[in-house]
């Protein structure tokens, strides 16, 4: 048989190359071009061959028992989940799919805190996937984007008031809380009362106000905030007169004279 009958007959039926006495890489590499699958009928492919499988089907590398570090990297970066079918992923192609994608954090079993750090970093949502994260993870994750608090059973008081901070509508994402952290949640940011008005008391409201307009250091985002409140109904320029800092009156006067 001579060599374009033998890449014929390799082309009709791929496993023909288990009964060639000599293989050399060319028939391999043949064979994986036209189809990645392929690769399972090679034993102990070479990188190249291993790189042109991957290239052409990903997920052949279910195929590959010692799949080479770098051909492995190439493919967690082009399917992120390929990572579930590689025998003993080194920590670089592990960290290489983390950053294509932050749910690779799932096919790692015990990931080390750097690993969740690097997960919820790339994704905020790839918590769901990690049990019981700590409370740096949970912050991580939160600050990525608020809206992570909903992935998480248990979130910390921290991690609570750091997801209101960001935006006050994190209190819809939260199922626990009890009156003192609600407190604390108008105290950080008080757009969150538009969220629960209806099932709060005002009275609480206007004492954490006073607490707070009372600070020196008070954010102009704070009062602009307060001011804009429309589901809170009150003389809310001469609250701020009564009981605000100075500089709290300074930043009123400055929103009447921007209005």
């Amino acid at each position: 048989m001579d060599r374009d009958q033998l890449l014929l007959r390799l082309r009709n039926n791929p496993e023909y190359i288990q009964e060639i006495d000599k293989v050399d890489e060319e028939l391999e590499l043949f064979i994986v071009k036209n189809n990645g699958n392929n690769i399972k009928y090679i034993k102990n492919p070479s990188k190249e061959v291993q790189k042109q499988a991957i290239a052409n089907t990903p997920l052949s590398v279910k195929y590959i028992k010692d799949v080479n570090e770098d051909v492995a990297i190439m493919c967690v970066k082009s399917l992120w989940n390929s990572l579930e079918l590689i025998n003993n992923p080194t920590k670089k192609v592990i960290e290489e799919a983390i950053k294509t994608k932050g749910w690779a954090i799932q096919f790692i079993e015990n990931p080390s805190e750097e690993l969740q750090l690097l997960a919820v970093g790339r994704d905020y949502d790839a918590i769901k996937y990690i049990e019981n994260p700590s409370e740096e993870i949970q912050l991580k994750a939160i600050e990525n984007y608020y809206v992570a608090i909903r992935f998480i059973k248990n979130p910390s008081l921290k991690a609570k008031i750091k997801a209101i901070e960001l935006n006050g509508e994190a209190i819809n994402y939260i199922s626990n809380y009890d009156l003192d952290e609600i407190k604390k949640f108008i105290y950080e940011n008080i757009n969150v009362v538009k969220y629960i008005y209806e099932s709060i008391d005002v009275e609480l409201v206007i004492d954490v106000l006073k607490e707070k307009i009372k600070e020196k250091d008070i954010s102009k985002k704070y009062i602009e905030d307060f001011l804009e409140l429309e589901v809170l109904e009150m003389d809310k320029i001469n609250f701020v007169r009564e009981y605000g800092s100075k500089n709290a009156k300074k930043l009123l006067v400055d929103y009447k004279l921007s209005i």
